[in-house]
């Protein structure tokens, strides 16, 4: 249960901090996900610390219970799919394109973000 605290801190701190520079700071968020997207580099280099992430939450904390730390799990598993998706398939972050234009991220990655950050703060800060 340790190890899920930890790292339900650490992911709230991450989301939320996200989530407060997106609200206060929108068009550099636009600006820098427009370059994400579109710079082979940016893709490489994401793609490699996604997967080293993703691999070690996988294997740190590879739970499927029935309760809120499954969410952790989840979440390890997508950033592992993700890290691998993009080295061997780089061209799969077009797939969610939309979800990087201002709309789509005040509409879907901004609320689900601050969702992420506050659940994860509730259980490992105040749980």
């Amino acid at each position: 249960m340790e190890i899920s605290i930890i790292i339900a801190r650490v992911i709230c701190i991450i989301y939320l901090s996200i989530g407060v520079g997106f609200a206060f700071s929108t068009s550099y968020y636009n600006e820098a996900f427009k370059k994400i997207v579109n710079d082979t580099t940016y893709l490489l280099l994401g793609g490699w610390v996604a997967t080293a992430l993703g691999g070690v939450l996988v294997h740190v904390h590879n739970l499927w219970v029935n309760d809120w730390r499954l969410l952790i799990t989840i979440i390890s598993w997508i950033i592992l799919i993700k890290g691998v998706s993009l080295l061997a398939f780089p061209r799969f972050i077009r797939a969610f394109e939309g979800w990087f234009t201002p709309k789509g991220i005040q509409n879907y990655f901004l609320p689900m973000v601050m969702a992420l950050g506050l659940i994860f703060g509730y259980y490992g800060f105040f749980v």
